[in-house]
């Protein structure tokens, strides 16, 4: 419950879109071989911690393996990723809640100090308080993702579920690494187990494959649907072509759970980084990692496929090869070499994240 409450979030809302853009069979193409990628390196990191004496985030754990230099770039990347999918849950969550509760008061931006305030004062509680609170919810989430894609499924077109747009290709690919990544609660999620390496391979497994499932029935009921009129956060559009507010509010109650467990997660995980990497005092880190993110949404950073698109590419993109680096780093001084086959599927994947990280920050200076 920790890895999937954190993984489904509001990246599921932006898949149908660059699936559109990419073609439907491309687009589950990718979801299914980025699954296989990410799961491999959910299973690195884990291994990382599992095999190291103190507790940190990523970047204590890059500077233990690869030194001052490599930690540099951690901390970027960290603050970007964390930054700015906080940003994304304040700016879609606030969508969410316009859309359900507009009549009460129509200000995405006075939602967005809700969604900020409620999560700051949750995160007050102590992880397992925060587990179950995530857990319930969780399954809440998953039981009504369920039921909307079923709901939908009836009036699904098979004409809308073609397509293979090579010349897209790299444009799910920011969206689905975003929206499948969850490495930055895995401590927690070891803290919580009590480093019992079966279950936590067990625990990251599971919780790695269970959110891709998920999306692709989501993704399949909402293109097959809506085709071509599918808009950047997949609701306002589908409740268009169906002409349904029934369809607003469900979607939008999804959004919001699936938006909300995630916030409340990243912001504790934030935190912990602050505090125990950093030494910023408890309080202090607690402010801070409340604060930030709602600042950054007030100043006007609020498009959210921008933001996921950034992350996924570039931040997860370079905390995924520093976690390679880092297992291989600790795999060679535990075995004094590595083997041939060890070099060909780390560069493999260097390669594939240096082509995603160049394509986003390519695309986005056309979109600036």
């Amino acid at each position: 419950m920790i890895l999937s409450s954190m993984i489904i979030g509001v990246g599921m809302f932006g898949i149908p879109f660059s699936f559109v853009r990419a073609g439907f069979l491309l687009g589950s193409l990718e979801l299914l071989v980025l699954t296989g990628v990410v799961l491999i390196f959910h299973l690195l990191y884990g291994e990382i911690i599992l095999a190291s004496a103190e507790n940190h985030r990523l970047p204590g754990y890059i500077r233990f393996y690869l030194g001052g230099r490599a930690v540099k770039i951690a901390w970027f990347s960290a603050f970007l990723g964390i930054t700015g999918t906080l940003i994304s849950y304040l700016a879609l969550g606030a969508v969410f809640l316009n859309n359900m509760l507009g009549a009460v008061r129509n200000s995405e931006v006075f939602w967005a100090l809700v969604m900020a305030v409620a999560g700051g004062l949750i995160t007050f509680f102590s992880l397992k308080k925060e587990t179950i609170i995530n857990g319930v919810v969780t399954i809440l989430l998953v039981f009504l993702i369920f039921f909307l894609s079923f709901w939908l499924l009836p009036q699904v077109k098979l004409g809308n579920l073609q397509g293979f747009n090579l010349e897209n290709i790299f444009y799910p690919y920011g969206v689905l690494l975003f929206a499948l990544s969850g490495g930055v609660v895995i401590p927690d999620l070891i803290t919580f187990l009590g480093r019992n390496k079966k279950r936590v391979r067990a625990a990251i497994t599971l919780g790695t494959l269970l959110p891709p499932a998920v999306y692709f029935l989501f993704v399949l009921a909402v293109v097959g649907v809506s085709g071509s009129q599918v808009s950047p956060e997949a609701i306002l559009g589908l409740a268009k072509v169906l002409g349904d507010q029934r369809v607003l509010f469900v979607g939008s109650l999804i959004g919001l759970l699936a938006v909300f467990t995630s916030l409340l997660v990243l912001s504790s995980s934030f935190q912990a980084l602050l505090e125990l990497d950093l030494k910023i005092p408890p309080k202090v880190a607690w402010f801070l990692g409340s604060l930030a993110p709602l600042v950054f949404y007030l100043v006007g950073f609020r498009d959210f496929l921008l933001l996921i698109g950034l992350v996924g590419s570039v931040a997860i993109g370079i905390d995924a090869g520093l976690v390679v680096a880092s297992y291989l780093s600790w795999r060679k001084k535990a075995e004094g070499f590595l083997r041939w086959s060890s070099y060909l599927w780390s560069w493999s994947i260097y390669i594939v994240i240096a082509a995603g990280v160049f394509y986003e920050l390519y695309t986005l200076v056309f979109r600036l």
